[in-house]
């Protein structure tokens, strides 16, 4: 059976990492990512992507081994067996059958394109990880702390900078906004150049920003994929999935409180 991390291990890790200067990142491929490796192993043309990030369809399959390599570099990678075993969400019924089957062969799926990295975290880890309701969260780990986002929610800046010690975002185009073509290569220049010049690295960029979080640790640096944390943050609005475990916190626009009945929360 899968050991899924808890929020209080990862916070521990990333602490330990920041504190002794050592290269850490975690990585998130939740159903989106899964929908890619799988497109691509069966040989579709992925439009969607192509379309949103502007990523060229002959780049998927430097994309999907970049991620692979990502995935089994990292400190943790996520595992879908949680929406299976954790009852709030099995309890869950707007997701589609499909998606469902795919996300049941998660691990079928990791094999065929080679990721073995077994140090499994929970697909929602980025909101865990801002938990108003744990006995610390992410803030309290980087509220001296240098801080550099990835995200075209620029409106996060304000938010954030209340709260860390220094911050400094790089914004990308949101969906549809050609990221690829606009700033990929040249964020990932960035990144060669200044992986450690800040305590962690927090990434919102899509499919692309698994290239990005892969290559922070490679250069030495700390960071994790948060995804529609920025989101939320921002709009003040959770997606589907999220409602069945979280709420918004009315006194602190950055966390969020989780249901104690969903597991690894600790």
């Amino acid at each position: 059976m899968e050991r899924i991390a808890t929020v209080s291990q990862i916070l521990d890790d990333i602490e330990h990492s920041i504190n002794n200067e050592l290269p850490f990142s975690l990585v998130r491929f939740g159903d989106g990512g899964l929908k890619v490796f799988e497109g691509y192993l069966n040989h579709k043309e992925l439009y969607t992507q192509h379309r949103q990030e502007g990523i060229p369809l002959e780049f998927f399959g430097e994309l999907t081994d970049g991620w692979v390599r990502c995935a089994n570099e990292a400190n943790y990678v996520d595992s879908p067996i949680v929406y299976f075993k954790d009852e709030i969400f099995i309890k869950r019924n707007k997701t589609s059958a499909g998606t469902k089957d795919l996300m049941s062969r998660w691990n079928e799926i990791h094999e065929k394109v080679g990721i073995t990295n077994k140090n499994y975290c929970n697909p929602e880890i980025g909101h865990m990880l801002f938990a108003k309701n744990c006995k610390r969260n992410l803030l309290d780990i980087i509220h001296d702390k240098s801080i550099c986002c990835i995200t075209n929610y620029f409106e996060a800046e304000k938010l954030l900078s209340k709260y860390v010690g220094k911050v400094t975002f790089k914004i990308i185009p949101g969906f549809f906004g050609n990221h690829y073509n606009v700033c990929f290569n040249s964020i990932m220049d960035e990144i060669k150049e200044e992986a450690t010049k800040y305590d962690l690295w927090l990434i919102g960029a899509g499919e692309l920003g698994r290239l990005y979080t892969g290559e922070i640790k490679r250069c030495g640096g700390r960071t994790i994929d948060i995804g529609k944390v920025f989101d939320a943050w921002v709009r003040r609005k959770l997606d589907k999935r999220m409602l069945l475990i979280a709420t918004l916190c009315e006194d602190h626009k950055l966390l969020f409180v989780i249901g104690n009945e969903s597991e690894n929360i600790e």
